[in-house]
């Protein structure tokens, strides 16, 4: 409990100090009456052992009282204006404590000088025998209980000490004293001489001192026990701290291993995480290794195939470059074919406009023909005369197209005269097929004749035949609404345009795949 011990020995220290002041206060005081006690009536003095004698102030005990005034005044000069703050805090031994009484004895009072020289005392007494004093008894009883008083003051305060200052006032009066001692009879002079009015004053700033340094000494005893009981209560406060101190600790304690427990099972679990850890990235490294060993090997053999390949590109680039110059003849080439085939185009347009123009006028010359014939018909005229002119209007009409035909060919010659080779035999082989069916359509053609010829004359027999039958279709014309007969148009036109197309269709694959077959043969 070293916060205990700390309060008391201060409270003790406090005591003392107010303890040593009160004494050395005292003292002086005592010490300053017993010097100033002056009066001109005779005093009455207590010797130890022996009965109070009255005697008469002689003036050599006078004047040596005034220079122990003197002594004494200059003193207090000494203690108010000399080291009066250094304060020396010195255990004092019993020894010192009946010295430090002797001092004060010697100082106090003339009984006490008396007692260490009797012989001179008794040589006073018995020189001078009506110095007894009655009111002198009294002040010196008084002075004596207040010796007492003071005394009992400084026994009984616990660790009572002394300033430097009040030591060294001592002993000087304690050789002031030693150098008196050889003269006793002055020193009674001089106490004779004192007056009685110093004396009382003397004794009453002593009682009136006594009784503040007793109230003193009484609030310094209620500061005391006011201390002792807080003492008390922060001794308690300090056990109940320290109890509640030691209930935290232990609760820190508890705390403590249960943060460490749980500490020690995070550690463990984060152990066997980490190993865990370490060993899929064990693994995952091994892996990583043997992959990385074979991108190795497939790094080599892809560089190798990249050289390869980087070759073969050269090579390519190398080919990709004839090749592209060839592609430019052939597209500068491909141009000149398709402006020759555009040309070729247009003129086969030309040409195809021209047969048409050409059907379109066999087309008439066939309705004419077929006019012809039927107003042959109608005439009457002889079978022979009709079939002859038949055969000169064919004969001349197979003519005229022969040589359409031969036209249209020389054309196509002066067209082909600068064509490529591959061009040229093809023409060759397609003319040598064009001539074998240009042989059999002529054949054919002459047969068409033949038959065209037969179906003409089976024709006009019919017509001849049929003249009942025509005028009896006028009459179911005439007969018939303007509705019926424009649907009989109409039909008929359908029929017409229908035989036109197909004309016009076999026209164009007899141009497109054998022209020769339009040919007419030179009679």
């Amino acid at each position: 409990m070293s916060g205990r011990d700390q309060c008391e020995g201060a409270m003790f220290e406090d005591e003392s100090d107010r303890d040593s002041a009160v004494g050395s206060a005292a003292g002086s005081e005592l010490s300053d009456g017993g010097r100033g006690g002056e009066k001109e009536e005779p005093l009455r003095l207590y010797l130890p052992g022996e009965k109070s004698i009255d005697v008469s102030m002689n003036p050599l005990v006078v004047s040596d009282l005034s220079a122990r005034s003197s002594a004494s005044l200059n003193e207090e000069q000494f203690e108010d204006y000399g080291e009066g703050d250094d304060v020396e805090y010195n255990s004092i031994s019993p020894e010192d404590d009946t010295r430090t009484n002797g001092f004060s004895d010697l100082g106090s009072s003339g009984p006490s000088s008396a007692g260490q020289t009797p012989r001179k005392v008794r040589q006073v007494n018995e020189d001078h025998p009506e110095l007894y004093c009655s009111h002198c008894c009294k002040k010196f009883t008084q002075l004596n209980d207040l010796e007492n008083r003071l005394r009992n003051l400084k026994t009984h305060s616990p660790n009572r000490k002394i300033s430097s200052t009040a030591f060294g006032r001592q002993l000087l009066h304690h050789s002031n004293l030693s150098s008196s001692n050889g003269s006793t009879e002055d020193l009674f002079r001089d106490s004779i001489d004192s007056s009685d009015a110093d004396i009382s004053e003397k004794v009453s700033q002593l009682e009136k001192k006594l009784c503040e340094l007793e109230n003193e000494c009484l609030t310094n005893g209620d500061v005391k026990s006011k201390l002792k009981q807080e003492n008390t209560q922060l001794v308690h406060k300090v056990h109940e701290l320290e109890e509640l101190l030691k209930e935290q600790e232990a609760r820190a304690e508890l705390t403590m291993e249960v943060e460490r427990r749980k500490h020690r099972d995070a550690f463990s679990k984060l152990e066997r995480d980490r190993n865990a850890q370490i060993e899929l990235l064990t693994n995952r490294v091994q892996q990583l290794e043997v992959e990385n060993a074979d991108l190795l090997l497939n790094m080599n053999r892809l560089k190798s195939q990249t050289e390869k390949l980087d070759e073969e590109k050269q090579r390519m680039t190398d080919k990709l470059e004839d090749t592209s110059l060839r592609l430019k003849d052939e597209m500068d080439l491909y141009k000149k074919m398709m402006d020759k085939l555009r040309q070729n185009r247009n003129d086969y347009q030309r040409e195809k406009d021209a047969m048409q123009e050409l059907i379109e006028d066999l087309r008439r010359e066939l309705e004419h023909l077929q006019v012809f014939k039927l107003e042959a018909e109608r005439v009457g005229r002889g079978r022979s005369s009709s079939t002859s002119l038949s055969e000169f209007s064919t004969r001349t009409r197979e003519s005229e197209l022969e040589q359409e035909v031969k036209r249209l060919k020389q054309r196509y010659l002066l067209q082909d005269v600068q064509p490529e080779l591959h061009q040229q035999v093809c023409v060759s082989a397609r003319l040598c097929r064009t001539l074998a069916e240009n042989q059999k359509l002529r054949e054919q053609n002459e047969e068409l004749n033949g038959q065209i010829l037969s179906l003409s004359l089976h024709e006009a027999k019919n017509l001849f035949a049929t003249q009942t039958k025509a005028q009896s279709l006028a009459t179911e014309i005439d007969n018939a609404s303007r509705d019926q007969l424009m649907e009989a148009l109409k039909e008929q036109e359908e029929i017409n345009l229908r035989l036109r197309q197909y004309m016009d269709k076999i026209i164009l694959s007899i141009l497109d795949h054998n022209p020769s077959i339009l040919e007419i043969k030179n009679a």
